[in-house]
């Protein structure tokens, strides 16, 4: 089956005319394209089937590259993979009907030999396609990460952001909402015989996803157990309930807003509040400086720093942790001693102790500020001896 060179013009012609009706990918592409580059793919298709149906379908090796280098082209114009298989597709369609009259004729064996080549081709050909297109997909997003991922180095660290987000093909905003986040273990995480890895991962994806509906060019940075997200939009949004849900576990965040030239700063910040806020046993939520203002303070190295961490040295392990209960708990025994599986008398009865130990009575409003102060110190640091000694005293 064959067809006249001069029949060639006309049905490449009926070809395009039926991408741009049916593929809205095609039907918006300029007029230099379609001439230029899709009409003689097309042409170069048509006769490479023609060429092929006695090897079986089989195309020639250079149509198959051609073909490849074509849907790359075409990718890295916009054009959807899918729209380039379907214009393929449609080519082989109008293709067909141009041979009708020779295929009524056919035999039936004929028909199955011609429509074994016609699977034949389009298989070979798709599957090229499809592959330089992922490949050259994969490569591009690779390239996009890496340009991302430069831009937020560049922000975080301090380096030349204007050059980074060129590359990025990012315009940076006026400001950006620091995000750093704790993220707690999903329940797949802790399960026997469940990939724990895989599960984090999967609940890093969901989180990020979640990130980007925030805006446009969300920058993240973020392991299972948390990270940092740059936001450029304010968030005047339910951020913290959103990533909760995303995640499937206990989130924690702080956040701080700071031009791009200022984020170092601003991420130093948010990490600091985060700490806080995560090692004094804040609830789960959202945090900026104001919220955790005493705590903050209190923990910042200076030298009162040992000295409070020292004032629950005489206290031993059961005594500390009833007063980290006590205190957690809104200074409730009933609530503590619920907490602590014991009566609340023998709450009372720690607490006395504490207050004969150091001297600061936790059932006395005037000593609660000083053992509050001694308490975030030790959890900051997480054990006295770790709490640096100025040498004074």
């Amino acid at each position: 089956m064959m067809l006249d060179d001069a029949q060639v013009p006309a049905l490449v012609d009926r070809v395009l005319e039926r991408l741009v009706e049916r593929l809205p990918s095609y039907g918006s592409m300029p007029v230099e394209a379609l001439a230029g580059d899709v009409r003689p793919m097309t042409e170069r298709v048509l006769k490479g089937f023609l060429a092929a149906l006695p090897e079986g379908g089989v195309p020639a090796g250079e149509l198959v590259a051609q073909a490849r280098e074509s849907a790359i082209a075409r990718g890295e114009e916009g054009i959807p993979m899918e729209a380039i298989l379907d214009a393929y597709l449609l080519g082989l369609q109008e293709c067909v009907r141009q041979l009708r009259p020779e295929l009524d004729r056919a035999s039936q064996g004929e028909l199955i030999d011609f429509f074994g080549a016609l699977v034949t081709f389009q298989h070979v050909v798709h599957q090229a396609i499809a592959k330089g297109f992922l490949e050259h997909r994969e490569s591009t997003v690779g390239e996009t990460q890496a340009a991302r991922g430069a831009l937020l180095a560049a922000l975080t660290e301090g380096g030349d952001a204007t050059d980074a987000a060129l590359r990025a093909g990012i315009r940076l905003p006026e400001r950006y909402v620091v995000v750093a986040l704790d993220l707690g273990p999903h329940e797949d995480e802790l399960h026997d015989g469940v990939d724990h890895v895989m599960a984090g991962r999967r609940k890093v994806r969901r989180v990020r996803a979640e990130l980007a509906r925030t805006g446009h060019d969300v920058l993240t940075a973020l392991s299972p157990t948390g990270g940092i997200a740059l936001l450029p939009t304010p968030a005047d949004f339910p951020l913290h309930d959103r990533l909760t849900r995303a995640a499937g576990a206990k989130v924690t965040l702080a956040l701080e807003e700071a031009a791009p030239a200022d984020v170092p700063t601003a991420v130093r910040l948010a990490r600091e509040v985060l700490e806080v806020a995560t090692k004094t046993r804040r609830e789960p939520g959202a945090y900026r400086l104001a919220d955790v203002l005493l705590e903050y303070q209190l923990t910042r190295r200076s030298a009162a720093t040992h000295r409070l961490a020292e004032l629950l040295e005489p206290v031993d392990e059961d005594l500390r942790r009833t007063l980290d209960v006590y205190l957690d708990e809104g200074l409730r025994r009933n609530a503590t001693a619920k907490v602590l599986g014991v009566h609340p008398n023998t709450v009372d009865n720690r607490l006395r102790r504490i207050g004969r130990l150091t001297g600061l009575d936790p059932t006395r409003p005037a000593d609660l500020p000083m053992l509050r102060a001694a308490v975030a110190v030790r959890r900051m640091a997480g054990d006295v001896r770790t709490v640096p000694n100025d040498g004074i005293g």
